[in-house]
């Protein structure tokens, strides 16, 4: 049996065992450490898979090519998911806190200035300007 038949079986296999589970279990049901065991065996298939290294230059092919009707997908593929944005975004993982340092101006010396209380709260009101219509609520 070659490798190519062999890995036909158990993709087969596989298959058929997904669709059992997913017959009679949802997502939902599946726990966060399942989840991620999935995830991890899913990653490794990928990884490990003998077409890896076509597949990458068949996306970067078309990521290059102006002529192509899914250039722009195939570029949006590569920077959001083949590029390893975490490996650039978090160095050190020993210190991820933010700094902010906020510095303005400084006051020398406060002016006082004292408040006249000889002034008649009535010096203060003016009439209203003769396009402004209404009535005057005494309160």
């Amino acid at each position: 049996m070659s490798h190519f038949e062999a890995r036909s079986q158990e993709l087969k296999h596989t298959k058929k065992q997904l669709a059992h589970k997913a017959k009679y279990e949802t997502r939902s049901e599946m726990s966060v450490r399942e989840q991620r065991a999935r995830l991890q065996e899913l990653k490794a298939e990928f990884l490990t898979h003998p077409k890896l290294e076509r597949y990458v230059s068949k996306l970067f092919d078309i990521a290059l090519d102006d002529d192509h009707n899914n250039q722009n997908m195939a570029l949006k593929l590569i920077a959001d998911r083949v590029l390893p944005n975490q490996a650039f975004a978090h160095s050190s993982k020993g210190n991820n806190a933010v700094q902010i340092n906020i510095s303005g101006l400084t006051v020398e010396s406060v002016q006082e200035k004292e408040v006249n209380d000889d002034i008649e709260p009535e010096a203060l009101v003016t009439e209203l300007p003769p396009d402004i219509e209404g009535e005057v609520i005494d309160g």
